[in-house]
Order: C-alpha cells, then sequence, then structure tokens
C-alpha cells in the first residue's frame, strides 16, 4: 500500500440498478457530504466509503491506487493475482468497518468494480467476498464468488449476520486469488439495513421460538408482542405451520389450512395475546401481514375474519371485521373503538379461519392504541 492517501468523492445519485438504493458518484469529501450522503442511504453506513485506505495481503500480489473518472467515486484499488488458486483468500483486501456485527442483522454490500484482465475460459474475473471477524480464528458469514466483467459495474450483495463481532474487528474481505487476474475495485458501501427474524431452539428444547423484528417509530401505543409468532391456533382438522417470508410480514408467518368452509368463522382460529390493557372508548388500530395460498370462494380470495376479545367464557368482544385478502402479501388495516375493557393479559386479538376452505398466512402483528 502507498503511503499516500486518497480521498474519494460523494455526491451526485445514481440509483442501483433494481435495489432501490441510491448511490453516489462525485462531489468533495468532508463531514458535511458524508451526513448527507448517511441521510439518503437506505441503511446506516458500516465504513467509511470516501478513502481507499485497505490492506491488501498476499504472496506475489501486486497493487495500485488508479484513477477511473466518473466511476466508482473516481478512483479504484487494481489487485493483480500472478496465478489461479484453489484458496481464493490468498490474495485479499480488507476493509475495514466502522461497526460489528450482531447475529440477525441484514447487511447489503455494494460496490464498483471492473476486470482489466482474466486468464478464465469466459474472460471475466472472478472475485470473492466476506464479512468476517479481522483476527484468527477469522469467523465470518456471507460467502460469495462474483463473475467481474471488463466494464465497471456497481454489484450489490445481500447477507444475514451469524456472528457477533465488535466493533473495530470486523471487515469485508475481498477474495482475489481464484484466477490469474488483473482486477480493480471502486468505491463501496457497506450498509446495516436492520435486524431480520431469527430463530432459535428454547434452551430447554421444545419447539422453535422466533422472534421478528419490530420497527421503530410505529404510531400509537403496541399491545401485543409483535416480535413473536408464537400464537395459538385452535380448531378441528385445521393444521398450521410456521413459514419464513423473506419479502414481508417480519420475515415469518403462520400459515393456517381450513378444511371447509363454516358458517361459524371462528370454529379455526388464531389468537395473538395481548400484553396490555384496553379501555372502553380507545381508538384501536389493527395493522397485520396477511396473503392468500389458496381458498375455494367465487374471487379466489381467502376471508379472515377478526375481533378484540376476551380469552375465556362468554368472551366478549368488539370490533368484528371479514376482510378478502388476496395472494399478494398486503398490509392489513382496520380500525376500531372499544366499548369494554380488557385486562392486560386477558385480551386477545382472534383471528377467524373457517369462513372459506383455505390456505392463508399471517405475518406481523401490531395494534396499537391510537387514542390521542
Amino acid at each position: 500500500m502507498c503511503g499516500k492517501r486518497w480521498v474519494l468523492p460523494v455526491v451526485a445519485f445514481a440509483l442501483l440498478a433494481g435495489s432501490g438504493i441510491a448511490v453516489p458518484t462525485r462531489a468533495m469529501a468532508d463531514a458535511a457530504a458524508l451526513a448527507a450522503l448517511q441521510a439518503q442511504l437506505p441503511g446506516k453506513l458500516m465504513n467509511d466509503p470516501t478513502v481507499l485506505d485497505w490492506t491488501v495481503y498476499g504472496q506475489g500480489q501486486k497493487n495500485k491506487r488508479v484513477k477511473t473518472p466518473g466511476i466508482g467515486g473516481g478512483a479504484a484499488m487494481q489487485v493483480t493475482s500472478p496465478s489461479a488458486s484453489d484458496a481464493a483468500h490468498n490474495i485479499g483486501i480488507n476493509v475495514p468497518l466502522t461497526a460489528g456485527f450482531t447475529p440477525g442483522q441484514a447487511i447489503t454490500v455494494a460496490f464498483w468494480a471492473r476486470t482489466v484482465s482474466a486468464d478464465t475460459p469466459d474472460g471475466n474475473g472472478k472475485l470473492g467476498l466476506r464479512l468476517q471477524l479481522n483476527e484468527a480464528p477469522y469467523s465470518g458469514f456471507g460467502d460469495t464468488m462474483l463473475a467481474i466483467g471488463p466494464e465497471w459495474k456497481m454489484y450489490e450483495v445481500k447477507a444475514q449476520a451469524s456472528i457477533s463481532v465488535d466493533p473495530g474487528k470486523a471487515v469485508l474481505g475481498f477474495q482475489v486469488a481464484a484466477a490469474k487476474q488483473v482486477v480493480e475495485i471502486g468505491q463501496i458501501f457497506v450498509l446495516d439495513m436492520g435486524m431480520k427474524a431469527t430463530a432459535a431452539a428454547p434452551t430447554g428444547g421444545g419447539a422453535t421460538s422466533i422472534r421478528m423484528p419490530v420497527p421503530q417509530g410505529l404510531p400509537g401505543k403496541l399491545l401485543n408482542d409483535a416480535a413473536s409468532i408464537d400464537w395459538p391456533v385452535y380448531g378441528a382438522n385445521q393444521s398450521n405451520a410456521k413459514v419464513e417470508t423473506p419479502d414481508a410480514g417480519g420475515g415469518y408467518a403462520l400459515r393456517v389450512s381450513s378444511p371447509s368452509a363454516d358458517e361459524k368463522p371462528y370454529n379455526i382460529g388464531v389468537s395473538v395475546p395481548l400484553v396490555a390493557a384496553i379501555a372502553p372508548e380507545r381508538d384501536i388500530t389493527v395493522a397485520f401481514w396477511a396473503r392468500t395460498i389458496s381458498a375455494e370462494t367465487p374471487d379466489g380470495k381467502g376471508r379472515i375474519g377478526l375481533r378484540m376479545q376476551e380469552n375465556a367464557a362468554p368472551y366478549a368482544g368488539f370490533g368484528d371485521n371479514m376482510l378478502s385478502v388476496g395472494a399478494d402479501w398486503k398490509l392489513h388495516q382496520v380500525k376500531m373503538r372499544s366499548n369494554m375493557t380488557l385486562d392486560a393479559g386477558k385480551g386477545v386479538l382472534g383471528f377467524q379461519i373457517a369462513a372459506a376452505k383455505q390456505v392463508v398466512e399471517i405475518g406481523q402483528v401490531y395494534v396499537l392504541d391510537m387514542t390521542k
């Protein structure tokens, strides 16, 4: 590495193909510009994208900084691998991160790269990528091998952290020794996109316990445990299972099957416990993710009823609604006003599933007291 510190520009934004991520391409790099950049990015920056102070290692490698006007922040690190190796990590680049890793954390890596030359069948370079601890035993995750073409392109890799690493000990590692090649890596953005759902067996054994991330800044007062999907399901001949939903519903959903239509929709149901009390004359909003897998109904849509109620006889309640639920994930919202008291720990949001022969999925649920 050269001793000279190169500072990359940070301004004008181009849309990263297909991702909706705004990526800066040029401007003066200073604290204000970096703060402005952070404000426009969809996640929290975990690296400093304005510098090329990266560590390059490996026997026989060569590296230098090169100018790339108008592309990749205006500069790049060029690395030469003299031969192909089965151990791609024998030559690499470590990009220091300003933050650590937490299990369940979603991370997006976006970076500019191109291949100058490569002794490969298709002429494309081979660039490995890994997020890891920067000391023995070098634990990591997100291992990916990318084919890098000759034209400058913004590449994107998504990963989910599976380990804990303290701030100052985490790096983004590029692996270059997979081919005899010369590659260039330009500006890099490592983004913390928040927590994803995690699943783990309880310490005492038994069923898997799932905890979903809860969005910050929800309006009103949250009345249920929105991180949990451990809801009681009841009814004759119903079946249910927890399923992963990477694109909606907090990352997991409860799939419930009703074997036939019933005039009493509550004969199959799901009970979502309330952890806080509800007093009379409160404005309540129920928001929940849901979709229909299959439904024997005229329009092909599922039917999900809901009701706020006591969780014991005589099951007094309020807010009865019946919703049509389509095949695509949607955040449904129902507003109601309470006309009774539900004591903490004794109230539930009840979903009613038996209105049709159907298979439906219910994802993350938010019961909110919106009273002003």
